[in-house]
């Protein structure tokens, strides 16, 4: 196995016994093979591979171009005797991680499994609220009175319009499937307006959350579950940081509104939908079909 740390040490240690600012990387391979650093074949091909893999010290390629010509610089600019010592220093960054000294589970090796189990939990309750939402707006938009009239009137522009539309509904993010959805139900007459701007605004408090958990970096997390979160995001044209630290209990608050939030649009879904919901898609026929209270084979109603 190479040894690259050895390589380039030896590499920077001849250029500045020789008090040398570069090498040409043909003469740098002879040097190498000497001391049986690396085996020298083909006019230094060994070490080229190594040049083009971007591991040795000081490279450079001139020009930058596939057939430009290698050299090797020295890293310690002065000529004091010490500068090798500073040169080791600089070595390190030329040498490949060591994915040995990681456990099988990093980055989530941190805390209790217990966290990272919540915050999986809660994830996948983010992603289920964006089917839901997407499925109800390809569903309300995709049949109806409103989507007959449009086939109806044969208007080219506004049919095409349309069916864009409809199929970003597919690919929305949850900032976009909420406005969808704000628009969709405005433009629905079975919707109370104070019904929507309810659903509407807990979507626009979940959506910071959403974001941070689902793309943040967690940084550090105790024992205890205690977790520091760092997420940036563009807030009215900055950057802000979403930095909070969050608690088992933290996540587990969150998926709970998240929860609260499906089982709301899913009841505004089925009131405000086709007839044929299965004709709309799985997901606003898995809406119309979830358990009710008092209807007929429903465990509840027989309780009562």
């Amino acid at each position: 196995m190479l040894n690259l740390y050895a390589i380039n040490l030896h590499l920077q240690e001849h250029l500045e016994r020789e008090w040398r600012d570069e090498v040409r990387a043909v003469e740098a391979a002879g040097w190498l093979d000497e001391v049986g650093l690396l085996h020298d074949r083909k006019g230094g091909l060994p070490l080229r591979n190594l040049l083009r893999a971007g591991r040795i010290a000081g490279q450079e390629q001139r020009p930058n171009k596939k057939n430009g010509s290698w050299f090797i610089n020295r890293l310690a600019k002065s000529r004091d005797p010490q500068g090798i010592r500073r040169a080791r220093e600089r070595l390190r960054r030329y040498l490949p991680i060591n994915r040995n000294n990681f456990s099988i589970d990093w980055p989530v090796d941190q805390g209790p499994s217990s966290f990272w189990q919540e915050l999986g939990k809660t994830v996948a309750a983010f992603g289920y609220l964006e089917y839901i939402l997407a499925s109800t707006c390809y569903a309300l938009l995709a049949t109806g009175e409103r989507a007959k009239a449009l086939l109806d009137a044969g208007d080219d522009h506004a049919l095409s319009e349309w069916f864009k539309r409809v199929a970003r509904t597919h690919v929305d993010s949850l900032h976009s499937l909420t406005r969808e959805f704000d628009r969709v139900m405005h433009e629905s007459s079975r919707i109370p307006h104070n019904v929507r701007e309810n659903i509407v605004e807990r979507l626009k408090e979940l959506k910071p959350f959403r974001n941070a958990l689902c793309h943040g970096a967690w940084l550090s997390i105790d024992d205890n579950g205690l977790a520091h979160l760092h997420h940036v995001y563009p807030y009215e044209g900055i950057w802000a940081g979403f930095e909070p630290e969050f608690t088992i209990k933290d996540l587990s608050d969150i998926r709970g509104r998240t929860v609260d939030t499906i089982f709301q649009i899913a009841e505004v879904a089925s009131i405000a939908g086709p007839d044929n919901t299965y004709a709309a898609g799985p997901g606003f026929a898995l809406v119309t079909d979830m358990p009710r209270h008092c209807e007929p084979g429903n465990p509840s109603a027989e309780r009562e």
